[in-house]
């Protein structure tokens, strides 16, 4: 029997949180699965340079491909839309096989899980329970509605039982001493060494999964860091939700200060300022620690009491100024729309972590009402109201509204100078073609000389940029759709990026294109409503400017009708005069006076990706 799992990546337009994929919960599901069954069961897991860089049609080919008797989706906040339209996918194309669902977003009260063809869900841990999936389907046992763990369709909800914990984690055999997985595009290694949480955050689902610590043997994950050391990785990211508050954290540091002369990872973790020490900045700071993020989500005691979670001022403040005096970048977390939080209790928190110097990086998160939280339970009883569809963001509550969340984010910025809605430039990718398996189109030039119609809908990446040469494109709206149209039918998700070169760019007919080819499926990067610029995210039009010097402009231009600001990125190395000169050519092209953010162009860096992203020439 064979069976394959796939875990999607957060999208977006230039690869960046792509690249971070790794498929850690896929790898603890293979190696459970075939220690436990044994030869003659198989389970293969997406390879990242597909999952993580290519499009919807791409992955559909690689599972059609696999010809596998079970296909497994991982279904986390950010890609529970797209894993669930590949499960129709396959339900299409390949009757037979079984379709399962498993991650955070598998529950009971999850309407989305029972919009897709399935024929197992798991709810909760899964390790245990896709073994026994497996084993029970190869025996020819299609009965599972008694199996704890397991959602079947259809099912009652009275019905359903959860599979208790793993008693010893150390059943699960490591996914990287294993060879399972690798380390990630951006060469980092995700380690668990704990499951659990001491705290019981209404908003959050984790604790009810794990009500107690349990913690990997230290000795198999002083082997993980090994292995990432050796392995060449440049980072640690420890996934645990306490970090300071697992057990021997003492010994742990000191694992990782050995490690450091072999090679001098940079540590990332979570933890709480509050348990932090002098001693133990000290100890975090040895061992390579070198970025923390850290949850005050508010100030306000009344809804902190809401929501289940401890804080004391004077600890918060201390901890946090010793980890910023070790020199560790102290990310520091609010959120807006927690019950009982007003406008003025938000601005508060943020002039509270400003004020003090409580930060490095301010994160500023709405709210999401979570499937399988107890705030999801009472948020209607209580006059919240959040978008049905992820993430699920608070758009209301008794205390704050649309524009009260909006405000808060503008509060923020105005504060910190931090842009929380930044507009991604797109990979400008060279001329290179990537070829053979593993190679997607992340770019196409629109260009009356290449003979080329089209591309195959499964060599289009996850993301698109679409440069125009062609100075017809808008008059050749239907020879575009037929280019462009099999293209993005496939591949729903897939983001797009149009580049537009001064001299072919004729508004408002432009934008107007560019919305029509980006009505499509709904899209998750799509819905966040508070934001201060444009909402409309999956789809981006650039103006590619010349510059008197060498070199282009890309201003980004909204796609929708309000007056923002916008965005140009300059060289680096642009003279100062740059700026003026861009200002006055912008103001005769939009017809108005304009307001101008200027940013640094992102250093185009060769990568481990450069070899597998290419570009193809069409002709409309």
């Amino acid at each position: 029997m064979k069976a394959v799992l796939v875990q999607l990546p957060v999208q977006s337009h230039d690869y960046g949180y792509s690249l971070e994929n790794v498929p850690l919960a896929g790898g603890y599901l293979k190696g459970c699965a075939e220690q436990g069954l044994g030869r003659g069961f198989e389970v293969e897991i997406c390879p990242p340079g597909v999952s993580s860089l290519g499009g919807d049609a791409a992955i559909l080919q690689w599972i059609e491909d696999s010809a596998p008797d079970a296909v497994g989706f991982s279904c986390y906040l950010w890609n529970i839309e797209r894993s669930l339209r590949l499960c129709r996918k396959v339900r299409e194309r390949l009757p037979r096989t079984r379709i399962v669902l498993g991650g955070p977003e598998v529950s009971p009260d999850n309407p989305l899980v029972g919009q897709a063809p399935f024929d197992a869900a798991v709810w909760g841990e899964g390790e245990e329970t896709f073994l026994n999936l497996l084993a029970s389907w190869s025996a020819g046992r299609e009965e599972l509605s008694g199996m704890p763990g397991v959602i079947m369709p259809g099912a009652c909800i009275p019905s359903l039982r959860r599979r208790p914990p793993i008693i010893s984690l150390d059943r699960i055999p490591s996914p990287y001493l294993g060879n399972l997985i690798e380390k990630s595009f951006t060469n980092a290694v995700f380690l668990e060494t704990v499951r659990g949480c001491l705290y019981t955050c209404t908003y959050c689902s984790y604790h009810k999964q794990f009500r107690r610590l349990r913690c990997f043997d230290l000795g198999r994950t002083g082997a993980e860091i090994l292995w990432a050391a050796w392995n060449g990785a440049d980072e640690i990211s420890f996934l645990d939700p306490c970090f300071a508050r697992r057990p021997h954290i003492e010994d742990l540091l000191s694992l990782l200060e050995d490690a450091r002369s072999l090679r001098d990872m940079k540590i990332s973790c979570e933890l709480n300022a509050e348990d932090v020490s002098e001693d133990l900045a000290d100890r975090l700071a040895r061992a390579g620690v070198r970025h923390v993020e850290i949850g005050l989500q508010t100030t306000n005691r009344r809804a902190l009491k809401r929501c289940g979670r401890p804080f004391d001022e004077q600890k918060f403040i201390r901890g946090v100024l010793l980890l910023r005096a070790h020199d560790i970048h102290v990310v520091t977390d609010i959120m807006v729309g927690l019950p009982g939080d007003g406008p003025d209790d938000v601005k508060r928190s943020i002039d509270f972590v400003v004020d003090e110097s409580l930060y490095d990086t301010l994160n500023l998160y709405p709210v999401s009402v979570l499937p399988d939280t107890p705030l999801r339970r009472v948020a209607a009883g209580q006059g919240i109201t959040w978008l049905d569809l992820p993430p699920y963001y608070v758009v209301s509550t008794p205390d704050m509204g649309p524009d009260d969340i909006r405000a808060s984010f503008a509060h923020a910025s105005a504060r910190t100078g931090i842009d929380y809605f930044p507009v991604e430039l797109p990979r400008l990718s060279d001329e290179g073609r990537a070829e053979g398996p593993g190679g997607f189109v992340s770019r196409i030039v629109l260009d009356p000389r290449a003979g080329k119609r089209g591309i195959h809908p499964g060599r289009t990446g996850q993301a698109l940029a679409i440069e125009v040469e062609d100075p017809h494109w808008i008059g050749r709206k239907e020879r575009l759709r037929k280019t462009l149209a099999p293209v993005l039918e496939e591949n729903p998700y897939t983001l797009l990026s149009w580049i537009v070169p001064e001299e072919h760019l004729r508004l408002p007919e432009a934008i107007e294109l560019v919305r029509e080819f980006s009505m499509r499926a709904g899209h998750p990067c799509d819905r966040e409503f508070m934001s201060t610029g444009s909402a409309l995210c999956s789809t981006r039009l650039f103006l590619r400017s010349p510059l008197r010097g060498s070199g282009f402009a890309y201003t980004h231009i909204p796609l929708t009708a309000s007056r923002e600001r916008l965005l140009s990125f300059l060289p680096e190395e642009a003279d100062p005069g740059e700026e003026d000169y861009l200002t006055e050519r912008l103001q005769r092209i939009m017809g108005r006076g304009v307001e101008i953010d200027f940013r640094d162009m992102p250093a185009n860096r060769p990568g481990a990706i450069d070899a597998r992203l290419g570009t193809e020439r069409l002709s409309l």
